[in-house]
């Protein structure tokens, strides 16, 4: 919980500053139609059962992917998006615990009148779950997919009428994680939830005139 509350109050932040720096400064909104897509990389940090001591026991990774956003109003966008997570566990690094997501996502861009622009951010997704080991020669793994949810906050900073740099922070609910085993579904955790805290790189594509 220490961990999400850091983020959170990091993100709450950004957002504050980026109201106040923007005040006096040129405005960023998109047009009704507008297209972008993105690339985005960082940090997964693993909640619930996986962070559990006791029972996933992982730390701290790293993952990252891409985004396509279509702007329905000049405030709101729906859009695509795919990424990857892999943490390790905190005694053995050989174990890994990996998260391959896709789904669709609605974003709703704060009007601030400036560069600076803040966004919330919703989405449903699908979630490959796989946890992997290495014993000497021997490798297993172990996969569940399940339908999840995620939300979270983001700030886009304009660079240029093209390019937009910024930072998001997702909650990640990917539901439990059931592999199956001998032909039967084992329940191994009852929620593989994860954080993710990326940095992100935005290019609008240019509308026809």
């Amino acid at each position: 919980m220490r961990k999400l509350g850091i983020v959170v109050t990091a993100i709450a932040c950004l957002m504050m500053a980026a109201v106040a720096f923007s005040a006096e400064a040129p405005v960023a909104g998109a047009a009704k139609g507008q297209m972008s897509i993105g690339v985005f990389g960082g940090m997964g940090m693993p909640m619930g059962e996986l962070a559990d001591t006791d029972l996933g026991n992982m730390k701290t990774g790293f993952g990252g992917g891409a985004f396509f956003d279509y702007f329905v109003t000049p405030q709101i966008a729906l859009g695509l998006d795919g990424g990857y997570v892999t943490m390790a566990n905190n005694e053995d690094s050989s174990v890994k615990a990996n998260t391959m997501q896709y789904g669709l996502h609605g974003k709703y861009f704060i009007p601030t009148g400036g560069p600076v622009v803040p966004y919330l951010m919703i989405g449903l997704s699908g979630y490959g779950q796989k946890v992997e080991a290495k014993e000497d020669a021997i490798a297993l793994s172990f996969s569940s997919t399940k339908f999840g949810f995620n939300g979270g906050v983001g700030v886009d900073f304009k660079v240029n009428e093209s390019v937009f740099v910024g930072v998001n922070g997702l909650y990640h609910m990917a539901g439990k994680f059931e592999p199956e085993v001998d032909g039967t579904k084992e329940e191994v955790f009852k929620d593989w939830n994860f954080m993710t805290l990326n940095a992100a790189v935005t290019f609008r594509i240019p509308m026809a005139k």
